[in-house]
């Protein structure tokens, strides 16, 4: 398990994105591709997710944007195979969860760009940061 606690409150958020993920009934995966698609509306783009590509690699944290994107689709995974199912590259539950594991990398740096990054989230699932932070994230 990687050092979240290293990461101060942005670790603590994302492990408890990661528990929450780790939980999600099928209903709720299917949730987070509902929300996605009202979220984001085929028939318009949103600069959101390369806006925070190009600030993630400036900043010095496409290393951590692209760890917490491996972490949350690898959770994401998991819940599907507990399920008996399985998520495709590029879904959009895939897609959803991306996005707020991005947003999570940059949210201190561009508070307005997560906020539209973690939409199709909030959507389906609340706010983030009011999920519990697990045990093993806050004992250390």
């Amino acid at each position: 398990m990687p050092a979240w606690w290293a990461l101060g409150p942005q670790g603590r958020t994302a492990s408890a994105l990661l528990a929450r993920l780790e939980k999600l009934t099928w209903a709720e995966v299917l949730t987070l591709r509902r929300s996605y698609n009202k979220a984001w509306p085929t028939d318009r783009e949103d600069p959101a997710w390369y806006e925070a590509q190009d600030l993630a690699a400036t900043a010095d944290r496409a290393t951590l944007k692209n760890a917490l994107i491996k972490h949350t689709e690898t959770a994401l995974d998991r819940t599907a195979r507990s399920h008996g199912k399985r998520v495709r590259d590029f879904s959009d539950e895939q897609k959803a969860v991306c996005f707020a594991a991005a947003a999570l990398a940059i949210e201190d740096l561009a508070p307005s760009l997560a906020h539209r990054l973690l939409g199709p989230l909030r959507l389906a699932l609340g706010d983030v940061h009011t999920y519990p932070v697990p045990s093993w994230a806050d004992s250390l």
